[in-house]
């Protein structure tokens, strides 16, 4: 049904149907009219109506949606729980005289159910009673879970009868809630089918447990019954009133899976005194097999220790029925009974289409009935042969008959013998057109009204299919591109070129090929065998003879670093495994690294991993003491206490340390915890030669990457040998060009050792014959051979090879039992390595059967127990394609399910993981459909890995959250979200890709777009605006710069937000001041200084989330302005109070920046010793913070100052340098005042042509970009070069210019040093310290 809970229907199948009230409800609960007489007594019963409150502590928690049925115990209705939001089933009972009493018995029975917690046993919430007017009676009523599907009942009734392994399947979940409500004590009492729920995809739940006697205990004509129970199901102690226990439940089940098999009960028929006859006589029960002899031997033998008479003989736990079924499920295999897909299942099928042709010309010389004949046997003839050839008839209409190869089950040739039933049909005497397609569809067989029908077909490929027929001509076989791939090597085929499919959404050109015949059988093995003696290593000597010389190499202290690398399954693990077997564990330090596909974007996570593992770090232990474990081994292994310091940090233990008031910046702190964890390896290889192994580099993130980068660089000389394995050494591209590297290649093995590996693999003697089939269908391939030759060994032929290793894994899929094949399709879903906690948590099972069923997935080799973690047992797939293909054997659907439960498991009950892996979580919820949940934990993701320095994993977070937010609906809150993305992106992002880079542009002018749609709401979103800034700024894109400013002055007006007024009015003073306006700009930097009348604790906030703290750069940019309209006074006041404050502050960022302005305050006035003296103190700071931007600008300053200082040649070198990569990076802004600079050096070196072309670029920059504010002296120092060259005419008009842009803009001191050269023609001598200025220039 649509939306329900269990009905409590019993009637037995073979009788009439009752009327229903729902989907999955009946009007009865009982087959007995005595019974259900008992259960009604006395009393009136109203029903609530749809809409009506009732239950709580107001009367109003629950409304009433609806009903769903009622039975003799009373009514069941579908309402919604307001108090926790979620849908329940409430049960009414009818009311009783005793209500008191038969209350608080039922009250006692509900909560010792509550407790049950299982995924085969329905939810009991609680027990209540609904108390309506005086006069009506309180009637109790239980809260349930409320489920989607319908009762065994029901099924029974529509089917009949199940399968074998259908029936199996579900008992298996009927034992396994058994077993869960046993060990705690709890029996059922009342097992039937109609008290047996299954879901939508076949998930067991029992529910009524123990209700039936808690009703009935009180009842006087209950003296009449043996006690609770449903009579055809009741055990002979429970007719007899003898004592019950878990073996009288058992007895039920017994009689339920008989049912389940035969399709009716074993004594059907008779009245309620002949059945007690029956079930109480020594007469054993009528045996299954003599009413459904198909049923295997040992499924009988099951039923009958269930159904045997006397308690003790029959089994004595749900636990050992449990395994019993498991087992018998198991023995079945795949060729007992077709399996049955209980799941919509996505795979590759191959599609056959056939189409009769000529039936027109019957038609119309014949009755309908030859027509009618005609048909009948075109169906049976495709029947027959597609079957003959391992296809199913998915559909037969009319003319048409469309079959599908590649399900339930997945083999390799599925497509050749789709082909070859396709060329057989063509030479039985039909006029057929057929056309064959292979694509990946979803199949789904588990709809109810499906069951033992033709699954369903979902998408195009059926049309395509039939399309193809349509263009074949009678008597052919046409087929696409797709299948031509599969076949083309077993069937001789014609091109018949390209033709257009009209699909539903666009046409879709497709070439056509035509089958021919098949091709004769080619040997496709021709390699010769290697030299030297096989091992059980088979085929890889020389490889591990290399590894071992390079071993060798590396013990002597000449270390090396070799890239391992083949495709998929050529035994990279093995080899290094085999290696690690020959290296004594005592005479190395072994280090493994396992890099993980999910966690390609989660920075040094593989280091992590091995850090935790070489440290000894308990993952049961607490932090404190994992902490002292740690700081034990660093000290005896010789690291610092800063080197502690960071490497806790890094793994998340707690800091022993007093916490400094402003902390590393991320990339310093990256920096050093690099070099921390560098020095530890070097000091471990120091100590004992050093084994590094790195598996699956492909999937590593950029910062294990750039740590590996690191320690390459001094593997050379160190007792160190780092192998990293890979499945395509190409794709590594710039990570190893520039490192020496040795490479090996693994091939696949040539025929005759893969012979070899085929008899050491199977443990067993293998005819020869059967060796020969393995090496032809394995090709080489160690994994293929591995997992091939275990089918055979364990009791098989040789089975099909798949084309590739996902279908490989699908057909291993395939073999499963569906409870284990579906285990494995959820552990995939959850990624490549997982927790038994976690799964434990998904699947809702009791631990030791879910336990049981993993180290089945182990033994069946698909899973491999990890080393422990934090989060308890580990386990992870053998191989990443086996997770790869059972993913993807999921539909959307179920996998979208799967990754919404993940999620919400993980940020309920693993609150630590969330923490420290937000990228995980998002990627669950961005796979489950659930943007809105995605995009805040991508964004979490993004801003960790900033705080790491992880600029390029930031970037990659803050992608996928900008990419979902693209999806959503455009509202003013979507817009605020995207301004915050953007605002954290646009850091790593500048970082990783320069300022230059398109995406870059196009970031910073979003945000420009968005600043304005936000407006008001600006100050709410709490983001720092130096970033959008500061990018307009260095790309001299003043005006956009500018209009931020006004934009934040306008808000924190409106506003009176002082924030926003101090950061607009700098904004502005700084732009203003490069125009050229300087009166402006100085008021604007006084409204700052106004406006930030902060205490010392905000500008600290301020400093930090802003970057700099606006006061004190408002203050130095003021003193420079003060400096160049000649307030000599004003300038050194203002700049004191920035240094001072800056200092109070205590913020590395914004002292630099400071610095960086002092030091431009005495060169605008010309005191060299007072710019480098600046210069070198925001230069230190510059370096350690990683400050390059800045140390770039302030070293051209330090350049100039040694050049005014008497060394032009040194700061010819410095300024040239840092002009260099000024423009590398992108920036733009200061050109025209840095090259106007680089003209003062070559003055002071006695080269005016140049200084003249250095003035040229200048004022061209000045023109270009509008940089007015350093115009004037570089007229004047243009000037200066022409009096050099004797040209006085040129050198007066430059000084004229000078002195008419110095008055115009208001820089006074400017026209003062321009009119003092018009006066006196004679150059300014400037102060030579040579001693000085030599120290300086060799630092």
């Amino acid at each position: 049904m649509a939306d329900g809970t269990p009905d409590s229907t019993d009637n037995p199948p073979s009788g009439p149907a009752p009327r229903s009230q729902s989907a999955g409800w009946d009007d009865s609960e009982f087959d007995d009219s005595l019974l259900r007489a008992v259960a009604e007594g006395p009393g009136l019963f109203r029903k609530p109506a749809v809409g009506e409150r009732l239950g709580g502590s107001d009367g109003r928690r629950f409304e009433i949606l609806g009903e769903l049925g009622q039975g003799g115990m009373g009514q069941v209705f579908r309402a919604r729980d307001a108090e926790l939001q979620r849908v329940v089933a409430l049960k009414f009972f009818r009311p009783r005289e005793e209500a008191g009493s038969s209350l608080e018995l039922l009250r006692q029975e509900s909560r010792a159910i509550a407790r049950l917690d299982h995924e085969n046993i329905i939810r009991v919430f609680d027990v209540a009673e609904w108390v309506g007017a005086s006069w009506e009676p309180r009637i109790p009523f239980l809260i349930m879970e409320c489920l989607e599907g319908e009762s065994l009942a029901v099924l029974l009734r529509r089917e009949r009868r199940l399968g074998v392994r259908r029936a199996l399947e579900v008992m298996e979940g009927v034992a396994a809630g058994l077993a869960h409500a046993h060990e705690r004590h709890i029996l059922h009492r009342d097992l039937k089918p109609s008290n047996v729920f299954i879901g939508p995809q076949g998930r067991v739940k029992l529910f009524d447990f123990g209700l039936a006697w808690s009703r009935l205990a009180g009842d006087a004509a209950s003296a009449f019954l043996p006690i609770a129970g449903t009579p055809a199901y009741m055990s002979p102690e429970q007719w007899q009133g003898g004592a019950q226990d878990a073996r009288s439940d058992l007895w039920s089940a017994g009689i339920v899976l008989y049912e389940l098999l035969c399709g009716e009960l074993p004594y059907p028929d008779g009245g309620l005194d002949e059945l007690r006859a029956h079930v109480t006589s020594p007469e054993p029960v009528p045996s299954v097999r003599t009413r459904c002899p198909e049923v295997p031997e040992e499924v009988e033998a099951l039923v009958a220790s269930l159904l045997e008479k006397a308690p003790e003989a029959r089994l004595s736990s749900a636990h050992q029925l449990l395994e019993r079924l498991r087992q018998l499920q198991e023995g079945l295999g795949p060729w007992r009974e077709e399996p049955r897909a209980v799941l919509p299942q996505r795979r590759a099928v191959t599609l056959l289409s056939c189409l009769l042709v000529g039936t027109g010309d019957v038609s119309e010389t014949s009755d309908p009935e030859e027509l009618g004949e005609l048909e009948a046997t075109f169906h049976k003839r495709c029947s027959e042969i597609i079957q003959a050839h391992g296809g199913s008839i998915t559909s037969c209409v009319g003319e048409e008959v469309l079959a599908c190869f590649g399900y339930p089950v997945a083999h390799e040739e599925d497509a050749e013998h789709a082909v070859a039933a396709a060329l057989e049909l063509s030479a039985n005497g039909l006029a057929l057109q057929m056309g064959l397609h292979t694509e990946t569809v979803v199949l789904d067989d588990s709809l109810p009204q499906l069951h033992g029908r033709a699954p369903t077909i979902q998408g195009e490929a059926p049309r395509i299919a039939a399309w193809l027929a349509r263009q074949a001509r009678p008597g052919t076989v046409v087929f696409s591109q797709a299948t031509h791939a599969l076949v083309r090597q077993a069937f001789h085929t014609v091109p018949l070129g390209q033709r257009s499919f009209e699909g539903l959404s666009k046409a879709r050109p497709m070439p056509l090929w035509r089958a021919e015949r098949a091709r004769a059988a080619v040997f496709r093995f021709d390699r010769t065998m290697a030299a030297g003696a096989l091992t059980p290593l088979v085929g890889r000597e020389e490889e591990l003879r290399r590894l071992l010389g390079f071993w060798k190499e590396a013990q002597e202290g000449r270390g090396s670093f070799v890239l391992l690398s083949g495709e998929a399954g050529l035994g990279k693990s093995r080899l290094l495994q085999e290696l690690r077997q020959r290296i004594p564990p005592s005479s190395c330090t072994l280090l493994r690294f396992q890099c993980w596909s999910q966690f390609t974007q989660s920075a040094f996570h593989p280091i992590i991993e091995m850090m935790q593992a070489l440290l000894g770090l308990a993952p049961e232990g607490s932090p404190q003491d994992n902490r002292r474990v740690l700081d034990a081994r660093l000290t005896e292994w010789g690291l610092e206490e800063e080197q502690r310091e960071l490497l806790a940090a890094f793994l998340s233990l707690p800091s022993e340390a007093a916490a400094p008031r402003f902390p590393l910046t991320p990339e310093q702190r990256k920096e050093r915890t690099r070099e921390a964890l560098t020095a530890l390896l070097l000091r471990l290889a120091r100590a004992r030669p050093m084994l590094g192994v790195v598996e699956d580099l492909h999937w590593a993130d950029p910062s294990t990457w750039e740590l590996l980068d690191a320690v390459l660089r001094r593997v050379g000389h160190a007792r160190m040998l780092v192998i990293a394995s890979t499945r395509d050494a190409s794709g590594l591209g710039a990570h190893v060009r520039q490192r020496s590297f040795h490479h090996l290649a693994l091939e696949r093995l040539p025929a005759p050792l893969t012979a070899r590996l085929v008899r050491e693999s199977a443990g067993t003697t293998l005819p020869e014959e059967t060796v020969r089939l393995l090496v032809e269908k394995t090709e080489g391939v160690p994994l293929f051979v591995e997992e091939l030759t275990r089918q055979v060994a364990a009791g098989g032929s040789v089975p099909a090879l798949p084309l590739t290793l996902h279908g490989l894994l699908l057909a291993r899929l395939d073999a499963l039992p569906v409870r284990l094949k579906t285990l494995a399709q959820l552990c995939a879903v959850v990624g490549r390595d997982f927790t038994r906690a976690l799964m434990t948590s998904l699947t809702r099972r009791e631990p030791s059967s879910l336990r049981k069923d993993l180290e089945d997935l182990v033994a069946a080799g698909l899973l491999q127990r990890s080393e422990d973690v934090e989060e308890g047992v580990a386990y992870h797939f053998r191989h990443a394609l086996f997770q790869e293909a059972a993913y993807q054997s999921l539909p959307r659907g179920p996998r979208r399910h799967h990754h919404r439960r993940i999620a919400q498991a993980l940020e309920e009950q693993f609150p630590k993981v969330v923490q420290t892996q937000p990228e995980l979580l998002a990627h669950h919820y961005t796979e489950a459909g659930v943007p809105t949940r995605a995009i805040v934990h991508w964004r979490s993701a993004g801003g960790r890995a900033l705080l790491r320095s992880a600029n390029q994993e930031s970037v990659n977070h803050l992608r996928q959250a900008l990419t979902l937010l693209g999806t959503q609906p455009d509202t003013p809150q979507r817009t605020q979200q995207e301004l915050q993305l953007l605002t954290t992106l646009c850091i790593p992002l500048s970082q990783v890709r320069g300022l230059r880079d398109p995406e870059v542009k196009r970031t910073y002018a979003r945000m420009r777009e968005l600043f304005p749609l936000v407006g008001d709401e600006l100050p709410a979103l709490e983001v720092s605006y130096w970033g959008p800034f500061y990018y307009s700024y260095s790309r001299a894109e003043y005006r956009e710069a500018h209009a931020l400013g006004e934009l934040l002055v306008e808000v924190g007006s409106r506003q009176r937000h002082q924030e926003f007024l101090v950061l607009g009015y700098r904004m502005k003073a700084t732009i203003l001041f490069t125009w050229g306006r300087m009166r402006e700009s100085l008021d604007n930097a006084e409204r700052a200084v106004a406006c930030s009348n902060f205490p010392l604790e905000e500008h600290m906030r301020l400093a930090v989330r802003q970057w700099v703290d606006p006061t004190a750069v408002a203050l130095a940019h003021g003193a420079v302005i003060q400096s160049v309209i000649g307030q000599h006074e004003e300038a050194l006041r203002w700049g004191q109070e920035a240094l001072t404050l800056s200092e109070r502050i205590g913020h590395p960022q914004t002292r630099a920046y400071v610095l960086l302005y002092a030091a431009l305050a005495c060169q605008k006035r010309g005191d060299a010793r007072g710019t480098l003296s600046w210069a070198e103190a925001c230069l230190e700071i510059a370096r350690e913070r990683l400050l390059k931007e800045w140390a770039m600008w302030v070293g051209m300053l330090r350049a100039w100052a040694l050049s005014e200082l008497g060394l032009p040649e040194a700061g010819l070198v410095q300024m040239r340098q840092g002009l260099g990569r000024w423009r590398l990076v992108g920036l733009n802004s200061g050109l025209s005042y840095l090259v106007g600079l680089l003209a003062q050096v070559h003055l002071r070196r006695r080269r005016p042509q140049e200084a003249l072309r250095a003035v040229n670029e200048a004022l061209r920059w000045v023109e270009s970009a509008g940089e007015h504010f350093y115009e004037a002296e570089v007229y004047r120092v243009g000037a200066q070069a022409w009096r050099a060259l004797g040209d006085e005419t040129r050198a007066r008009e430059f000084l004229q210019r000078a002195v008419h842009v110095a008055r115009e803009q208001g820089t006074r001191l400017f026209e003062q040093r321009a009119l003092r050269l018009l006066e006196s023609p004679e150059s300014e001598d400037v102060e030579h310290l040579p001693g000085e200025a030599a120290r300086h220039a060799h630092d």
